[in-house]
């Protein structure tokens, strides 16, 4: 990270990216393992806890970097949080599409 400001477009990609990686992961695992929904919850919660640290680690750092990297971290919490509500799509979905 340099000296410019993280710009909101990057944080919106970032947090889009973030989440399709989250759904593709839990579809993933949902697909692998069916009868066991609670493993669907396993990569967002890893991944906001993640960003929790990162919010922490981000005071440690000087102005401008402690900043990008809280942006990034609340950007990121904030997709892993989405893709943490909506899992239980995933199940509703494709359990309930073939009657």
């Amino acid at each position: 990270m340099g000296r410019e400001v993280f710009k909101l477009s990057g944080i919106v990609v970032l947090s889009s990216i973030t989440f399709i990686i989250l759904m593709g992961a839990s579809y993933l695992i949902y697909k692998k393992y069916p009868y066991r929904q609670q493993l669907t919850y396993l990569p967002s919660g890893m991944v906001l806890l993640a960003s929790f640290l990162m919010i922490f680690v981000s005071f440690d750092l000087s102005r401008f970097d402690g900043m990008n990297a809280s942006a990034m971290a609340v950007a990121v919490g904030l997709a892993s949080l989405l893709a943490f509500m909506c899992s239980p799509l995933i199940d509703y979905f494709l359990r309930y599409k073939q009657h």
